[in-house]
């Protein structure tokens, strides 16, 4: 994933809005170095930080990324759980969790911790998915159809 795009499309968002690095921070309960880092691009967001910048936004996370021009308007689905989506998507791509785990190049042990619903996969793992299946992030999460 590329930092310097989510950067630039935050900035871009900051500006459109009028809004200071400051205040957003303020926003989302996060110190002003905290977006500073993700404003120079330093840092990706977390998962969650994502989910909370869209909504801040109104866009889709896709979008925030830089990974598409659309969704600058954008209103989520209520995502299921993502053990529930991965089965989904399995069946969706008609593919196997081996397959899946061989193309894409994923740890095995993750796959099975998703499949368990001991953890969610982070940010890069749901970019590289959406890589894999040719779709959005948004889509790999369930917030769109």
């Amino acid at each position: 994933m590329d930092k310097r795009k989510f950067a630039e499309r935050l900035s871009e968002l900051l500006t459109e809005r009028g809004m200071k690095p400051a205040h957003l921070a303020r926003e989302l309960g996060v110190t002003r170095a905290v977006i500073g880092r993700y404003v120079n691009g330093e840092h990706l967001p977390s998962l969650d930080m994502a989910v909370r910048l869209s909504a801040c936004f109104g866009c889709s996370i896709d979008f925030l990324l830089g990974r598409s021009d659309a969704g600058s308007d954008f209103t989520p689905l209520p995502p299921p759980p993502f053990r529930e989506r991965l089965t989904f998507l399995l069946a969706f791509f008609r593919t196997t969790k081996y397959r899946l785990i061989r193309e894409a190049g994923l740890d095995e042990s993750t796959v099975y911790d998703w499949q368990s619903g001991r953890i969610t996969p982070g940010l890069n793992s749901l970019i590289a998915l959406a890589e894999h299946f040719g779709c959005s992030v948004e889509f790999v999460l369930g917030r769109e159809n």
